[in-house]
């Protein structure tokens, strides 16, 4: 592997990808207000695709942060298209998102070598698993279906093997997906709000046509906010991820966003995803030297300060306390007895069938063969095992458990803030495991788009001699006398 050099990128690579994104927003709008008529789901596909192919080539930062944007905001442009061109149960443009994280998959094969070293290793564990997965899903249920669920599963993977892969150019990537959570935070939160308050009819035609019983009554004030995603579940992923990544930021703009991201968060009524922004703010609190810990602690409480007195107003008030409040008491719980009774229901019958049930057997895939399956188990560890099976389970686990220990045991996130907040951000992500799926669509996009990051940081800080053990290393052989003069062989490294 040759030497990492700072990555920068021409000056034309720039003006391209600025004049690509800007023709596609154009093109979105025009499809928004109309124009395409019942083909703009297709047409947003297709321009989306052919834009996250002009710039993976001209410029990949910039194609990693147009990727999330694109999970941030497809569902609810084809809500507004539902709305224009009548409600499709299977819109094509939900495709937009995972075509174009696939598109990773044509630089990879320029770093295929890479996947070989150890810290690439754990994501072949969890392709090998999809693999398994995929041909029992072939046999048990049809080739459409398990191509379609494949493709929710490798998607955010395919995304997160690209960010690892692409660490000569991490500095570019720290800037795109810092600038990319930076002004989406804030305005996917404050829609989020002002759905709670107004509820657009885009969003209360969907709620209706979709029968989601889980978000409440498609009416203001009392619908579970989704935000511009589809479910509170990964519209709070959202959210918990861009308050980690932007919290140790410079600017005071990162005040107000993150105070708007936790009103927003506490409007979602997922108390898994607040329990797991806590475990979030613990790791990467306590992930940094101990001296930034009051400058951390002051900046919370300046965030809180801002959004306590919002959510005190009788109209969040009266949300989200009695869903606090749950917390203290889960046994009382209703919607807790029934998820831990059907748990227990579902780890009876994986124990029956070892081998699983294969790709395309629950999720959205089911639409495909006539609502025949599962579609949801409400527990991401089961889900896993429920279509993976004991084996294929068993390599997915594996693999995901070794890219986490892996991750803690990188040094040089005490210097680099956002490495931490990545590596912060993934283990929140993961907590959230045992109520649903963390591994697939918008959640699975955030939770392996930022194991990515983490390894494409250590990658590039091994390299350029910055992680901190090399530095330790360094200093102690300049301290040390030279006592030969024989030539120290080098020995190449690889990832």
């Amino acid at each position: 592997m040759a030497p990492a050099t700072p990555s920068a990128s021409a000056p034309g690579g720039v003006t391209t990808a600025r004049a690509i994104v800007a023709l596609f927003v154009m093109v979105t709008v025009l499809l928004l207000a109309g124009v395409g008529g019942r083909l703009a789901s297709i047409i947003y596909v297709v321009i989306a695709t052919l834009t996250g192919l002009v710039l993976i080539f001209r410029r990949p930062a910039t194609y990693a942060s147009f990727t999330l944007w694109l999970w941030f905001i497809t569902p609810f442009i084809r809500r507004v298209l539902d709305l224009r061109h009548g409600w499709n149960p299977t819109n094509p443009s939900l495709l937009a998102p995972p075509m174009v994280s696939m598109l990773g998959l044509l630089l990879l094969a320029r770093y295929g070598r890479e996947l070989r070293g150890i810290l690439f290793a754990p994501f072949l564990l969890v392709l090998t698993a999809l693999a398994y997965g995929y041909f029992v899903g072939i046999i048990n249920s049809s080739l459409f279906a398990a191509s379609y669920s494949l493709l929710t599963w490798l998607a955010p993977i395919t995304f997160g093997i690209f960010l690892a892969a692409s660490w000569r150019s991490y500095p570019e990537l720290m800037v795109s997906v810092r600038r990319a959570y930076a002004i989406a935070l804030p305005l996917l939160a404050a829609y989020g709000v002002y759905q709670f308050l107004r509820l657009p009819i885009w969003d209360s035609t969907w709620m209706r046509n979709a029968d989601l019983k889980s978000l409440g009554p498609p009416l203001p004030l009392l619908v579970r906010v989704f935000g511009t995603l589809n479910t509170p579940g990964p519209y709070a992923a959202f959210l918990l991820s861009g308050m980690i990544v932007l919290l140790p930021s410079k600017g005071w703009l990162r005040y107000p966003a993150i105070a708007i991201g936790a009103l927003a968060l506490l409007l979602t009524r997922t108390r898994a995803v607040w329990i797991a922004f806590v475990i979030g703010l613990i790791v990467s609190q306590f992930s940094q030297p101990i001296i930034r810990l009051p400058k951390r602690t002051l900046t919370m409480l300046a965030i809180a300060l801002l959004a306590l007195p919002f959510a005190a107003t009788p109209q969040f008030k009266n949300t989200i306390l009695p869903r606090l409040n749950t917390l203290t008491n889960l046994r009382s719980d209703n919607s807790f007895i029934k998820r831990v009774e059907f748990s227990q229901g579902t780890a009876s019958g994986i124990v029956e069938s070892a081998e699983g049930n294969g790709l395309g057997t629950i999720g959205g895939a089911v639409k495909l063969r006539g609502n025949q399956g599962v579609r949801s188990l409400d527990n991401g560890f089961l889900e896993v095992f429920y279509v993976l099976g004991w084996p294929g389970g068993t390599l997915f686990f594996l693999g995901i458990c070794t890219l986490v220990v892996q991750a803690f045991r990188f040094t040089e996130p005490r210097k680099d803030s956002f490495a931490n907040s990545a590596r912060a951000t993934s283990v929140a992500l993961i907590s959230v495991l045992p109520i649903g799926d963390v591994f697939t669509g918008p959640t699975g996009t955030f939770l392996w788009s930022m194991v990515g990051l983490g390894i494409a940081a250590h990658s590039y800080h091994v390299m350029m001699g910055r992680a901190l053990h090399l530095q330790a290393l360094r200093e102690q052989m300049l301290v040390q006398p030279v006592v030969t003069q024989m030539p120290i062989p080098i020995v190449p490294f690889r990832l």
